[in-house]
């Protein structure tokens, strides 16, 4: 947003800003009209239908808790979940607040604030803030580098581990420490923490992970390097539905003092990224908007780590505001369901029809998937079991065509397996190792049995070959 004079920035402020957010006007009549016994029989169903361990719901306007809800275990809506990249407006409000006390140009180079930055003279603040420097999705802050085209949108966590690098540099604060003082403890937001430790005291709930579609406790990945792929900054940050109830509405409040107004508009509209998806976007600052087929815009950002998701909407003209949060990791089925569930509550505020989940649906997506998965370990495995009959047609002949068989089947098939994850997914397989896996172990093991089974039947047909060479000789 090119810079303005000190008149024209508060007439715009007291005249446009409000009409844009909405804190001026009462909330929409959809949301007066919102039948909350419906929002929450809708939810009890989709728990229930996704298998859901522990769900947690808030619904705010900008001065009170319209509804709130907690299913399966969680029994209070203070109870914190990981909040995965929800965590990400958070550390862009930090940057925003620096940005306002002069401390952080959003038009600078990274190699400004960190001059060992790798491609530091190339990035900018700005474009760490919407994903648009280039960085790849995969890199860490041990090995980043600009490998995408600059100016558009490759989503990558490295992003938010830099800026939170940035934070503490020029916050002269260790980021956990800065946002619990200057966002956490002003919005009072007593269950809400950036440090391991505080969240455990915090209450943290137990998290699951799907395993070929039963969900296992497992104990929660928190990172213990800054290195990590999805560092604090950028993904765990932990938090309660009161407290992201809150959080929203500083938003709903033109920034409530913790950054302002002008801030909020930036961290929406003011250097967004055109995404195409399934259903395009705009990502702004830690926040993206969706405008069609959606009756008003709404702004959200979702989150996912190894034990648990979470999803945040808001609706300015509305002044709604939604915070949604999961324990569990069910990549391919559970989460997708989550994404519905989550539209689903804010189709139900813009009095529309929200997506069902079906009782069989949670099942028959699984079943799929895990026949899937059952075939290729099956046919993994298979070998092993027909290893004698297989040794039974060397001595019928043929090694040569049993040796290229061995070479196709167990040479081939396997890598294939192994690459199976990175080339149809393009995931590296230590993502699924983390977030799938069940996925990982099927195809790690798979591969296994298949190479096992080769090197037994390699040393087979070489006797094998001995043998005929010595009986050759001897005749």
């Amino acid at each position: 947003m090119k810079k303005k004079r000190l008149f024209c920035a508060a007439t715009a402020a007291a005249l446009i800003l409000p009409l844009l957010f909405g804190w001026a006007k009462p909330v929409s009549a959809a949301a007066h009209q919102t039948d909350f016994d419906r929002v929450d029989a809708y939810l009890r169903s989709c728990v229930e239908n996704a298998h859901i361990p522990a769900l947690s719901v808030t619904v705010v306007d900008r001065e009170a808790v319209l509804f709130s809800g907690c299913y399966g275990e969680c029994g209070s809506a203070d109870t914190p979940f990981l909040l995965g990249s929800v965590s990400k407006s958070f550390t862009a409000v930090c940057v925003m607040q620096l940005a306002e006390q002069g401390k952080i140009n959003l038009n600078e180079k990274l190699s400004a604030y960190l001059p060992d930055a790798a491609d530091g003279d190339e990035i900018t603040v700005r474009q760490l803030l919407n994903h648009s420097g280039g960085l790849g999705e995969h890199q860490t802050l041990e090995n980043y580098h600009i490998v995408n085209a600059q100016g558009e949108h490759h989503y990558a966590n490295v992003n938010y581990s830099l800026l939170g690098r940035i934070i503490e540099k020029v916050g002269g604060l260790p980021y956990e420490e800065y946002a619990a003082r200057n966002v956490f403890a002003p919005l009072g937001l007593s269950h809400t923490a950036a440090a391991w430790e505080q969240s455990v005291k915090n209450g943290l709930i137990d998290g699951y992970t799907d395993y070929w579609g039963f969900q296992l406790k497992r104990s929660h990945q928190y990172p213990t390097s800054e290195n990590a792929w999805v560092s604090v900054p950028a993904g765990y940050l932990s938090s309660s539905a009161n407290d992201l109830g809150r959080y929203l509405q500083m938003y709903l409040n033109g920034g409530a003092g913790i950054i302002s107004p002008q801030s909020v508009e930036k961290m929406f509209y003011g250097d967004t990224v055109y995404v195409e998806d399934d259903v395009p976007f705009w990502y702004g600052y830690g926040w993206a908007t969706v405008k069609e087929p959606l009756p008003e815009p709404v702004l959200r950002h979702s989150g996912l780590v190894e034990t648990g998701t979470s999803c945040v909407f808001i609706i300015p003209e509305s002044g709604l505001g939604v915070a949604i949060t999961a324990n569990v990791n069910d990549y391919f089925v559970a989460n997708e369901m989550m994404d519905s569930l989550g539209w689903g509550v804010v189709m139900l505020l813009l009095g529309e029809e929200p997506e069902e989940i079906g009782a069989y649906d949670y099942l028959a997506s699984h079943l799929r998937i895990d026949l899937i998965m059952l075939a290729v370990f099956t046919a993994a495995a298979l070998p092993l079991f027909r290893l004698p009959r297989w040794r039974k047609k060397l001595s019928g002949g043929k090694p040569v065509r049993q040796a290229l068989f061995l070479g196709a089947y167990h040479l081939i098939f396997p890598i294939f397996c192994l690459l199976l994850v990175p080339i149809f997914f393009q995931t590296p397989l230590w993502v699924a190792r983390a977030f799938v896996p069940d996925v990982f172990l099927t195809v790690v093991l798979s591969a296994a049995l298949l190479f096992a089974a080769g090197a037994i039947k390699a040393i087979l047909l070489v006797r094998f070959l001995r043998r005929e060479k010595r009986a050759s000789g001897v005749q």
